[in-house]
């Protein structure tokens, strides 16, 4: 117990001696794979996300984001696909982090019985999150995100967008300065 408390430490302090200067760009985001059955016999669920970012820091520990979203999801017959772009910013705070992303997504759906429809939707996500240092530019990001819609859905949709997502996120980020 007491060497996981000096580990503990010794992290924190170790990643908590940074700050990030104006100037400074990152390049970034998170992908993720995940299959799933619900028993041997179903088919299989795949879904793939991909959310890359680049991000400039317009003052000291102040980052703006461009955000891109691709999400892509299948069941038997039926395919969904999303693409998105997004503008967001973070505020650092030694190797902590906070934001908030406005979200415009695309989605487009084909389903043999239902057919092929498209929704467009917008959406508000507040995230905080950690960065762990690989090396002195290259940073694990663990981070949470809570995503909730806004507004009336656009396209073939209808009514008002009330979904929500709270998702936990695990990245690559990487820091240069020109």
């Amino acid at each position: 117990m007491k060497k996981a408390l000096i580990i503990f430490a010794s992290l924190l302090i170790m990643t908590s001696a940074f700050a990030f200067e104006k100037g400074t760009m990152n390049l970034g985001g998170t992908a993720s794979l995940s299959m799933a059955k619900s028993d041997s016999d179903d088919e299989t669920l795949t879904t793939i996300i991909m959310r890359p970012q680049f991000g400039y820091f317009v003052a000291n520990n102040v980052c703006v984001d461009g955000i891109f979203i691709y999400e892509s999801q299948s069941y038997d017959d039926q395919t969904t696909s999303a693409i998105g772009v997004g503008l967001g910013g973070r505020y650092f705070y030694n190797n902590f982090y906070g934001g908030l992303d406005l979200q415009f997504q695309s989605m487009s759906m084909d389903d043999e019985d239902l057919g092929d429809f498209s929704v467009s939707a917008n959406y508000l996500q507040p995230k905080i999150g950690v960065l762990v240092p690989l090396n002195p530019n290259v940073f694990l990001d663990f981070g949470a995100a809570y995503q909730f819609g806004f507004g009336d859905y656009g396209g073939d949709g209808s009514g008002t967008n009330e979904s929500t997502r709270f998702n936990f996120n695990v990245g690559l980020q990487y820091f240069f300065k020109r």
